[in-house]
């Protein structure tokens, strides 16, 4: 099949008449079915709430920008990040979950014109100063969404088609009740191994050991992902915002990198997370297992 460029699109392109307000028409009819078989995360409520929490009691934004969009509610919106993933456009496919102001993204589009950058942030704010911020800079080949990857993945992107996601420096939510609120578990993590191509990575990381090691023990439940420490913490990437401030301070940082496996079906193992049961402050002074092959 012949690659097509993406469509360089604005706002005004989607909207006809350059208006952010959207037409009924154009409304997302809540619980509509999504068009990939892929397994989904369990709805959590976090800042905005689910998307099928959202769709009932929310209301649609008029977001400013150039390429911001709302596929929670503007069903064209979702058309069009589904096309711009579509496997039969031109350049790798990278997703970005929490690009906050978008320094990283800002720095990889420069690096990497040819990729096609699709972001994630659940603030409003983020989305439509990263937006702007990127705009300044002439990186065209990127696409913000405000709404959950983890609901919206599914919905959005073929399966097997995506190069790498980017989790840069999440919130490790310290509180063991809000633990379950953390992006990095099992079920995000089959998640990933799905919609990442054979050989395509999931890249994490953070400024706090304790997160990375409970984070490496959720990845390595997955089958079909490979899982590794990283010698070097910067992954060769543009630094975030965060990681600049900590390599500034000199504060130490940790990724991990976890690698899709070809031709081995995604499975979410019956392992115990080592990690999972620790408190606070065993988990911060945690360490990879000597020796342990799915930690290296």
């Amino acid at each position: 099949m012949a690659l097509r460029p993406f469509h360089r699109e604005t706002r005004s392109d989607r909207r006809g008449s350059g208006v952010d307000a959207p037409h009924d028409s154009d409304a997302v009819v809540p619980d509509a079915p999504s068009l990939h078989a892929l397994p989904t995360v369990a709805p959590t409520r976090i800042v905005g709430g689910s998307q099928a929490y959202r769709r009932a009691n929310g209301q649609i934004d008029a977001l400013h920008g150039v390429h911001v969009y709302d596929p929670v509610f503007l069903r064209r919106d979702a058309d069009a990040l589904r096309a711009f993933a579509a496997p039969d456009q031109a350049g790798p496919l990278v997703v970005e979950i929490g690009f906050q102001l978008g320094r990283f993204a800002r720095g990889y589009c420069t690096l990497h014109p040819e990729a096609r950058y699709l972001g994630f942030e659940i603030r409003r704010k983020f989305v439509e100063v990263a937006d702007a911020y990127l705009e300044r800079a002439g990186c065209s080949n990127r696409r913000l969404a405000l709404c959950d990857a983890r609901e919206a993945l599914p919905e959005l992107v073929v399966a097997g088609s995506v190069q790498a996601i980017y989790t840069l420096f999440p919130d490790p939510w310290w509180k063991s009740k809000h633990r379950k609120r953390r992006l990095i578990d099992r079920d995000f993590a089959a998640l990933a191994a799905t919609v990442l191509a054979p050989g395509g990575v999931l890249l994490v990381k953070t400024d706090v050991l304790g997160y990375a090691a409970w984070a490496a023990g959720e990845l390595a439940a997955v089958r079909g992902l490979e899982v590794h420490w990283l010698r070097d913490a910067t992954a060769g990437l543009p630094p975030s915002r965060r990681e600049r401030g900590c390599l500034e301070r000199g504060l130490p940082t940790w990724a991990l990198r976890a690698r899709r496996l070809d031709g081995v079906p995604v499975e979410i193992l019956s392992e115990i997370n080592p990690f999972d049961a620790a408190d606070d402050a065993a988990l911060a002074a945690a360490a990879p297992p000597p020796g342990d092959s799915r930690w290296r």
